[in-house]
């Protein structure tokens, strides 16, 4: 029963994520075409280092891993006490977000100078402060829709929340599409905001279906303690992954204008495979495995665990090689038209081929991080993730101390890729050595085989595809060039799915029938 459970909740996620992801990719087709790579583009990636962070740290993922695992058991020992801890939840992080983002917006202009936008000319510099003073409403907006989005991922209600998000990329879309044209950037921010209050509106609903009400509830709440044991290492993590992603974004402002731009279009498609499986079985898994930690039952616990770890793999691998390959392809359908031109075609194709190589590694992490979370060890993942990030910023600024755009582009997204696949090794090594039924890879021949076939496949292709045309499609012949690579990036990615993963794991382990589960 709780497999069934788990693929119908993967499923429903999976699609939602898609549609997010996706979503996500059709509102950066809208602005690459109206802004292509621009210095605009580079203010607006810069603005949201500070929001971002402000989100993530109080009221994002840390917030949501460390309240899961709490709740359950509050709500094991009674409905009401749960309620309880939400609301002291909502009533202590409100006040914390609007007092933190009014220093944000008081000190705008220093924290962006010194982090984000230093590599910036002075009109840059000033945009980028300017936005990111609209953007502070997002992060309270999208922290108290985070810890709504906890609570009903917690009853396994996963819709509401994937739909949420969904329409929080339509209201940028709307943003780009309809409020661009009159206010330029201005309305694409515009269009952030609207989408963060959709985001929070939407779940209120369902949520007090569940029989939430709001009532008075503080730090003095059971289970404050405990939510706080486990968020202050998670705080601190999330606090070190969104200081590297700022560091990234200031080494890279150095480069030139237009690679902030490019960085940023390059992980929005590395992240359309992540958000699909990483994400959707990552989200998932945890409130399952937290109630298997709760409940004692460890040895459906290591199942489960393997079932989302070789479920990732099965997946990510064959996408990480078949979008390393077809970089160009990709970047030349869904982004060169309009103010996109040949220059910023290339400096993004340099950045998705960086990212590529660490899909793989990037979504194991995002699995592994919530096995350990899930077993309420919060500190050895931040430990882990500080040694790695440490590496990702010293190799990121080492190796980009010469050469163009393109080549310093492409060095530190492959470096982003390495250390995170380092990060995520290094977290499963430990996990197998704590259980010893964890198994990433059953079968390491059949693997050799799935990577080894994708590379004969596109070395072989060269010999007969045609030349990419270098501005773009503009005619039915280009279109057919395109459509000739994406289908052999496609014949490239099932042959990987189809000798790696030895059936995907997730469907395997539906159709295995227990009386017990």
């Amino acid at each position: 029963m709780f497999r069934s459970r788990t693929i119908l909740n993967t499923l429903t996620v999976a699609i939602g994520y898609l549609l997010s992801r996706l979503l996500g990719v059709i509102r950066d087709i809208f602005i690459t075409a109206q802004f292509g790579t621009s210095n605009v583009v580079d203010a607006y990636r810069a603005a949201f280092a500070v929001p971002d962070l402000i989100y993530l740290v109080v009221a994002g993922g840390a917030l949501g891993t460390a309240l899961i695992p709490i709740y359950q058991q509050q709500k094991q020992q009674h409905p009401h006490a749960g309620w309880q801890l939400i609301n002291a939840v909502l009533n202590l992080t409100l006040p914390i977000l609007v007092l933190i983002s009014i220093a944000a917006w008081i000190w705008a202009e220093p924290l962006l100078l010194l982090t984000t936008a230093r590599g910036f000319n002075r009109e840059t510099q000033l945009l980028s402060v300017d936005l990111m003073r609209l953007l502070l409403l997002q992060p309270i907006l999208l922290g108290l829709g985070g810890i709504l989005k906890a609570t009903l991922e917690a009853h396994d209600n996963f819709r509401i929340p994937t739909l949420g998000s969904n329409l929080y990329n339509i209201g940028i879309i709307i943003g780009v599409a309809l409020l661009a044209p009159i206010w330029g950037i201005y309305g694409v921010v515009y269009g952030v905001i609207i989408g963060a209050a959709v985001f929070l509106l939407i779940q209120i609903p369902s949520i007090w279906r569940l029989g939430w009400r709001w009532e008075r509830a503080g730090i003095g709440t059971n289970g404050i303690g405990d939510v706080w044991r486990l968020l202050l290492p998670r705080i601190f993590g999330q606090s070190v992954w969104q200081i590297n992603l700022a560091v990234m974004i200031s080494i890279t402002s150095t480069f030139g204008i237009g690679a902030v731009a490019a960085t940023g279009f390059g992980m929005q498609i590395m992240l359309l495979p992540h958000g699909l499986i990483g994400l959707s079985i990552g989200t998932v898994i945890f409130p399952l495995l937290a109630r298997l930690a709760v409940e004692h039952h460890f040895d459906r616990f290591a199942r489960h665990a393997n079932t989302a770890l070789q479920s990732v793999l099965a997946v990510t691998l064959p996408a990480s090689v078949a979008l390393f390959l077809g970089a160009e392809s990709v970047v030349g359908v869904l982004y060169q038209r309009g103010s996109f031109d040949s220059t910023s075609a290339l400096l993004t194709a340099q950045a998705v081929r960086g990212y590529a190589l660490g899909i793989a590694g990037f979504s194991l992490a995002e699995i592994a991080v919530r096995i350990w979370y899930s077993l309420q060890n919060t500190r050895l993942p931040v430990i882990v993730g500080m040694i790695t990030v440490a590496l990702n910023l010293t190799l990121g600024w080492l190796l980009t101390q010469d050469g163009t755009i393109s080549d310093k582009i492409l060095r530190i997204t492959m470096v982003f890729s390495v250390t995170n696949t380092l990060e995520a090794l290094i977290l499963i090594m430990l996990l197998k050595r704590k259980i010893s039924d964890i198994t990433l890879i059953a079968k390491p021949v059949q693997w050799l085989l799935s990577v080894g076939g994708m590379v004969v496949i596109w070395l072989g292709s060269r010999f007969v595809l045609p030349i990419l045309p270098a501005q773009g499609a503009t005619t039915v012949a280009d279109w057919l060039v395109y459509a000739a690579h994406i289908g052999t990036l496609a014949i490239i990615f099932v042959w990987g799915i189809a000798w790696g993963s030895n059936g995907f794991a997730l469907i395997r382990a539906a159709r295995q029938r227990s009386p017990v589960e």
